[in-house]
């Protein structure tokens, strides 16, 4: 088989626990736009790494017009509309942002060590992600999960 034609799909123990993925998917999309936003789900085996990127001989500028730019378009002002992809990653290189939350008392200065934090108002810990952004708008987000994270759903379905 010619690896060039070769699409490897995602891992099933991942397809069995797609619904728990995509309900925290959209948690973390209502977080960063509370008035919503297009997304769509990029295939997994279109998804690209920081490995990629070390050899630029593996990823053409093709790829990127071809997944990712193929359908943004200007609105009325000239501006781009959001038409943003993702896809979940295991790999936390491809994630080094991370949200925190702001006290509603912070007026941004003389602020205390603990006015961050790395949790939501419920003390779940706020989802890591990266993108690939074009004029500063991201248009790709990588959504980090870990394997122990489904593996714990899966957990809670078997014992219920």
């Amino acid at each position: 088989m010619d690896n060039a034609q070769y699409e490897p799909s995602p891992h099933p123990f991942i397809m069995q626990h797609q619904n728990y993925i995509f309900l925290q998917v959209d948690k973390f999309f209502e977080k960063l736009y509370p008035a919503g936003v297009i997304r769509t789900q990029l295939s997994y085996s279109k998804l690209i790494t920081e490995e990629d990127f070390k050899d630029l001989k593996k990823v053409k500028i093709a790829y990127f017009y071809d997944n990712l730019f193929h359908d943004l378009e200007r609105n009325s002002d000239g501006k781009l509309e959001l038409k943003i992809k993702w896809s979940i990653t295991f790999d936390d290189k491809c994630t080094p942002i991370q949200l925190v939350n702001i006290p509603p008392s912070y007026r941004g200065y003389k602020h205390k060590l603990n006015d961050f934090s790395d949790k939501d108002m419920q003390g779940r810990p706020h989802r890591k992600y990266g993108t690939i952004e074009i004029n500063g708008k991201p248009v790709f987000y990588y959504i980090y999960f870990t394997l122990q994270e489904i593996l714990d759903v899966a957990k809670q379905k078997s014992i219920q």
